[in-house]
């Protein structure tokens, strides 16, 4: 047989009842806090009486001023929730804003509670040392509840400056609470993202350092070897007649202005990345100056089977520029679209020249093998080429592009490039 249960008991109270129940609460809080306040009042201020009986004396007002006061408040719940609510927003706008200030509040709080203490044990034991003992004690502990959380959260700061000093610069420290630990650990954590980033940028110098040594001695060693390599056949006078001899001078001669032509773009590049160089800025008309270099430019486009075109978005672009400079810009820009454009078909470079609002932007176009997108940022770094070997048979220092982004950067601009067709586009601020 199964066994029958019985449904749960539930004990409904009436509304009135309940009522009644909340303001008898409220009296025994009222009366215990009454009763509290006569003790307290008792620990500072001698017995006194009023009237007869005894009945009337300091305690037993206290007692009930205390029991009034309470009492009423307990009637006006939100009144009471209003003085607890702005407790709280003066403890989070001053208090909790400030060590030194929280510090010092929580060293009041443990004193008046050792005093208590101090007055409890010595009216319970009658005896002032055990008392001043208690006190200490409750001051102690009081003190470290209430600064516990400060303290273990400085020696977290600690550690995680021990954990950053041994290198690993990503740690985080905590952020916690609104005072000057939390402005501490930010900065210890901003310390650490720029120690990291200048960690980095001195390891690419060194990096660029040596690939620049290693690529220069490459690019000099080379044209080098070759002229001391002619000369010397000419010095022995190993050659069959003198039309070999005029060959090996002009090959020499060829050679001496390859070499001469890298120490001066390295001299150059130099210069301008050390701020030797002064930038002289007046207004130009943009169209004039680049018509002008187009002009020049065209005829060695013409001897590598291409052409030039240039699209102006106005007759007149005026920019505050060195036209010295920026005329050396172009050249290098255009020389490299040149060098780098397909030369078995007749192909043109496109030149667009936009003015929009505050800016001008110059477009050069080829036609010409794709660049991975990885490399695309790099091919305005010194000596960078596309050719690792370095190999090519397309001589040049390797500075031009390199030479264009710092006389770019100088004028406020910068210079990007994109894939098929290649496109390098300079925009001028």
């Amino acid at each position: 047989m199964s066994k029958k249960t019985e449904p749960g008991k539930v004990i409904v109270i009436n509304a009135g009842v309940l009522k009644v129940l909340k303001i008898l609460l409220k009296l025994l809080i009222s009366f215990i806090s009454a009763i509290a306040g006569g003790v307290a009042v008792s620990f500072f201020v001698p017995y006194y009486e009023y009237g007869a009986y005894g009945m009337l004396n300091n305690y037993s007002i206290s007692g009930a001023v205390t029991f009034v006061i309470i009492f009423y408040l307990m009637l006006r719940k939100k009144l009471l929730t209003r003085i607890f609510t702005g407790i709280g927003r003066f403890n989070q706008n001053y208090i909790m804003r400030s060590i030194g200030v929280e510090i010092f509040v929580a060293n009041i709080n443990s004193f008046l509670i050792a005093i208590i203490i101090f007055w409890i044990s010595g009216f319970i034991g009658k005896n002032i040392i055990t008392a001043l003992i208690w006190a200490v004690f409750a001051y102690y502990v009081v003190l470290q509840l209430l600064t516990r959380k400060k303290i273990g959260y400085i020696r977290e700061i600690a550690d995680g400056i021990l954990e950053i000093s041994k290198g690993n610069l990503d740690y985080k420290v905590a952020k916690m609470g609104n005072d000057e630990l939390r402005i501490l650990a930010e900065n210890i954590n901003k310390m650490s993202v720029e120690l990291k980033r200048k960690i980095e940028d001195e390891k690419r110098a060194e990096q660029t350092k040596n690939e620049l040594i290693t690529n220069v001695s490459h690019d000099l060693k080379t044209p080098l070897t070759t002229i001391i390599g002619y000369l010397t056949l000419v010095k022995d006078k190993t050659y069959d007649n003198e039309k070999v001899m005029d060959d090996y001078i002009e090959k020499a001669y060829s050679k001496s202005l390859k070499l001469k032509k890298l120490i001066e773009d390295l001299f150059e590049y130099t210069k301008i990345s050390n701020g030797v160089i002064k930038v002289h800025k007046s207004d130009v008309n943009l169209v004039e100056l680049m018509e002008q270099l187009l002009g020049e430019m065209s005829v060695i486009a013409k001897q590598n089977n291409l052409s030039i075109e240039s699209d102006y978005s106005h007759s007149e672009i005026i920019v505050n520029i060195d036209s010295d400079l920026m005329a050396r810009t172009f050249e290098n820009i255009l020389s490299n679209a040149i060098k780098y454009s397909y030369k078995e078909l007749s192909g043109k470079i496109l030149v667009k020249v936009v003015k929009d609002d505050s800016k001008a932007t110059i477009i050069v176009e080829n036609q010409g093998d794709t660049i991975p997108t990885e490399i695309l940022p790099l091919i305005f770094e010194r000596f960078y080429r596309v050719d690792k070997s370095r190999s090519s048979k397309i001589v040049g220092s390797g500075l031009g592009l390199a030479i264009s982004k710092s006389i770019i950067e100088l004028h406020g601009g910068t210079v990007y490039g994109s894939r098929k067709p290649i496109k390098l586009e300079c925009v001028l601020c």
